[in-house]
C-alpha cells in the first residue's frame, strides 16, 4: 500500500470524489469540477502511478489502495463518488466491496465486468486478449495494422474538439513506446483480473446509483450498459446523445447537471439527455 494518490480539492460542503479513466487525466474533470465546486467540497485524484505503477497492480488491489485513500484522507466519512471509463469501474468495485464508505454512486460510460468480451471494436479486443509481451505490441503499432488501431481508439478516448487534431497514429519513438506500454499494462490487468467475481459480487449491490452513457459510445454499446446497469440493479440511467466516450470533456455542462440533479435527489428514473 506504498502508492501514494495525489490530489486536486476545490470547494466546501459533502464530499464528492471523482476518478478519470485509464491513460486519462485529471484535466478532463476541469469543467465538471468547475459546475460542482459551489456545493461540493470536491477531489479530483491524480490516478496515473496507480493505473501504471511499475509493480503491476491488480484490478482488486488498485480498490483496496483507493479505499485506503479514502480512509487516511476523509476518516470516519462517506463520500460521493463519480468514475468515467476504467475510473467507472473503480467506483462500482469499490462501492461492492467498502459499502461503509460510499453514500452516493455515479457512473460515466463505465467500464463494465468482462471488458474484452464486450469492447465494441475488434481491433481492442484482439490487442488486450493475446498476451503479447511489451516489445511485440511495439512492433505491431509500428505496422499500417496498428496506426489503424491507434486512429480508431483516439476517436474513442480522446477529445478533438478540445484537445485539437489526434495524430496518434504518426507516433514513433519514445512516445510510440509509451503507448505500447500503457496497452501492455492494461491488457495485463485486464486478462489477470477474475471478473467472475466482481459480477458475483455486483449482483448484490443495491446501493444508490446512476448510471449516465452515451448512445453512441463507441468503447460499449447500449445493450452492454444496459445489461450491466440491470445486473447491478441501477434504475436510474441518463441517456447522452453525442458525447462519445469522454463525456465528461465533451458534454461537461450537461454531466455536471446530471450529477448535481442526483447527489440532491433519491429519485430514479430513466432521462434522455441532449
Amino acid at each position: 500500500m506504498s502508492h501514494k494518490i495525489t490530489f486536486r480539492e476545490r470547494g466546501q460542503g459533502p464530499i464528492l470524489i471523482l476518478l478519470h479513466g485509464y491513460g486519462g487525466s485529471i484535466h478532463h474533470w476541469d469543467a465538471v469540477a468547475t459546475q460542482l465546486e459551489s456545493r461540493y467540497r470536491v477531489i479530483v485524484p491524480n490516478l496515473t502511478h496507480l493505473y501504471l505503477s511499475s509493480d503491476k497492480l491488480f484490478f482488486t488491489v488498485q480498490v483496496e489502495v483507493l479505499a485506503k485513500f479514502i480512509h487516511d484522507n476523509f476518516p470516519q466519512q462517506r463520500v460521493h463518488l463519480a468514475g468515467l471509463s476504467y475510473g467507472g469501474a473503480l467506483s462500482w468495485a469499490l462501492a461492492t466491496q467498502h459499502p461503509h464508505l460510499v453514500d452516493k454512486l455515479a457512473l460515466i460510460n463505465p467500464m463494465v465486468t468482462d471488458p474484452v468480451k464486450n469492447f465494441l471494436l475488434k481491433e481492442l479486443r484482439f490487442f488486450f486478449s493475446i498476451p503479447l509481451n511489451l516489445k511485440s505490441i511495439y512492433v505491431m503499432l509500428s505496422t499500417p495494422m496498428g496506426a489503424s488501431f491507434l486512429r480508431k481508439a483516439a476517436h474513442i478516448f480522446r477529445d478533438e474538439r478540445s484537445e485539437g487534431p489526434i495524430s496518434l497514429d504518426r507516433l514513433k519513438g519514445r512516445k510510440l513506446q509509451l503507448v505500447a506500454h500503457m496497452i501492455h499494462h492494461f491488457a495485463w490487468i485486464l486478462r489477470s483480473e477474475d471478473w467472475q467475481y466482481w459480477r458475483k459480487k455486483l449482483f448484490h449491490y443495491r446501493g444508490e446509483c446512476r448510471f449516465i452513457f452515451d448512445d453512441s459510445d463507441l468503447l460499449f454499446n447500449q445493450d452492454a450498459y444496459r445489461s450491466f446497469a440491470q445486473h447491478i440493479g441501477c434504475e436510474d440511467l441518463v441517456i447522452l446523445q453525442g458525447a462519445g466516450h469522454l463525456a465528461i470533456k465533451t458534454k461537461p455542462e450537461v454531466v455536471a447537471q446530471h450529477l448535481l440533479e442526483f447527489l440532491q435527489t433519491t429519485a430514479s428514473y430513466q432521462k434522455i439527455a441532449k
